[in-house]
């Protein structure tokens, strides 16, 4: 009887050494490229195996989904509301050690804006007020904060909430009197629901889950800060968040992040340049 011939250089009829380890015999191509892959090379495709350059060149050319804000559409997450929800309690616990030290340091208050302490009409954004205050704004947050998020990304929700803030605070700074002062968290978070009806109008959605939510933080505005003028860190708030929620939904989609980031500067600087021409007048 005659041995079938054997080692390293044989290959039995129909097998060849695979592309990628060449001292492994193999029946098995790749059912894109035609190359042979031995078992550690094959990856399961839709039909038969494609080899691992295939399968990596396929990933690459998929586009990853986007929402309709152009953000990754991921599920879960909510980093950076919560991370909101945290600072949001953090100062107002801060605030209570302290005996009001933390809000004097942050809150919009206009003389001391006029005077060039400009991050005030930032840091407003971290100041709820009294405790009902704060869990009206963590409770908006929690039910429509994730979700807004999840919609715009992580990066996007903060510039619509800082966004929000500095558009309460640069209205109130044109409006009211010489010596007011107002909180800015709520109308960050107005903002954010007006950035995110902004959006679903575009897209044909049902908004009134966010009027719902939008009607009871205005009214409670108005109920505790009308006589202050805190209505008006309400309304700019609102046109800020809407005017944000417009260059986000409506930027094109050629180069949508840098059109995004471009309008977004734009309406901060209309801003500033607004608060900056009071100042001078002042």
């Amino acid at each position: 009887m005659t041995a079938e011939p054997t080692g390293p250089g044989f290959a039995a009829p129909g097998f060849e050494a695979c592309y990628r380890h060449p001292d492994r015999q193999t029946g098995i191509a790749c059912q894109r490229c035609g190359r042979p892959i031995c078992g550690e090379c094959m990856q399961p495709a839709s039909v038969g195996f494609q080899c691992p350059r295939c399968v990596g060149l396929g990933r690459a050319g998929v586009r990853e989904p986007r929402t309709r804000f152009g953000a990754r559409a991921t599920a879960g997450g909510g980093v950076a509301t919560k991370a909101v929800m945290i600072a949001l309690a953090v100062v107002y616990v801060a605030n209570l050690v302290l005996r009001g030290r933390v809000v004097e340091w942050l809150i919009m208050w206009n003389p001391p804006v006029a005077n060039g302490e400009l991050w005030r009409l930032l840091t407003s954004g971290l100041v709820s007020g009294g405790l009902l205050g704060l869990v009206m704004n963590l409770l908006v947050l929690w039910l429509a904060g994730r979700a807004i998020e999840s919609e715009v990304g992580p990066a996007r929700f903060l510039a619509i909430y800082l966004a929000g803030t500095l558009g309460g605070s640069s209205l109130f700074y044109l409006l009211a009197p010489s010596g007011g002062a107002t909180l800015g968290a709520a109308s960050a978070v107005v903002g954010l629901l007006a950035a995110n009806a902004i959006g679903k109008r575009k897209s044909g959605e049902d908004v009134r889950g966010d009027v719902g939510l939008f009607v009871i933080l205005v009214l409670y505005s108005l109920v505790i800060g009308f006589a202050s003028f805190g209505w008006l860190t309400m309304i700019g708030g609102i046109l800020v968040g809407a005017l944000a929620g417009v260059v986000l939904a409506y930027a094109p989609r050629n180069n949508r992040t840098v059109a995004q980031v471009v309008g977004l500067l734009a309406v901060v600087l209309l801003c500033l340049v607004a608060v900056l021409v009071k100042t001078f007048v002042l």
